[in-house]
């Protein structure tokens, strides 16, 4: 009697245990995330946050570094088009990313850590021991985070604008569809073109290569987005 009781306080004191340790290692912790995501936790931004942050660095000349590219909004947003089973396929990617210290720690104190909490240097070795390990499927996990941060960092408005990829500001021509026929789904009433809006787009000339970005693209700062 004194035996099962013993194992059941032993049963639940190791389950009180695991609970605690689990809660703090994927959990607690995390600061908090930026505003404006709708699929992203705080573990995930925060992992996102951190590659982005060893991957690039010093921006390779570009004016927006990796800590400043808002890599976590723009993966949230791309999940957010994703169907159902892409999007959980790329957040199980950050998950065990964010926790494969568990199996490759590093040479660090703490090197056990989960990722997002390792000090950069060992965040780069961490990537690199993934990115150049012997099996082809642990060098695909590498593989698929640069792609994504990538995305994410040289689309930023101020990087596309210093590779000369930001999108021009464009005047469309109005020609004599546009003063016809309405929006698809639309009553002849909405048609907001007049004879006098009607333009000649002969008249407007070539695409000036060196003309405004697009609005959106104007704004100088290194936070925008």
């Amino acid at each position: 009697m004194l035996g099962s009781v013993f194992t059941g306080f032993l049963v639940i004191g190791t389950a009180v245990v695991l609970a605690v340790a689990s809660q703090r290692r994927f959990f607690a912790g995390y600061p908090v995330p930026p505003e404006g995501l709708a699929i992203l936790h705080r573990g995930e931004a925060a992992f996102l946050q951190a590659a982005a942050e060893v991957l690039f660095p010093d921006g390779a000349a570009l004016p927006v570094v990796g800590a400043d590219a808002h890599i976590p909004l723009y993966v949230d947003h791309h999940l957010s088009a994703l169907p159902a089973t892409q999007r959980l396929q790329i957040r199980a990617l950050l998950l065990l990313l964010e926790h494969l210290s568990l199996v490759f720690p590093g040479q660090v104190p703490d090197g056990r850590d989960r990722f997002s909490r390792l000090s950069a240097p060992a965040r780069l070795a961490l990537l690199e021991r993934v990115a150049n390990h012997r099996d082809p499927r642990v060098r695909l996990l590498f593989t698929a985070l640069r792609a994504i941060v990538s995305l994410g960092y040289l689309g930023h408005p101020a990087n596309l604008r210093a590779l000369s990829l930001a999108p021009f500001e464009i005047e469309p021509a109005v020609s004599d569809a546009e003063l016809l026929f309405p929006r698809i789904g639309g009553l002849p009433m909405s048609i907001r073109y007049a004879e006098t809006d009607r333009t000649d787009p002969v008249a407007l000339g070539p695409l000036d290569p060196h003309g405004p970005c697009h609005r959106a693209y104007q704004r100088s700062s290194r936070d925008s987005r």
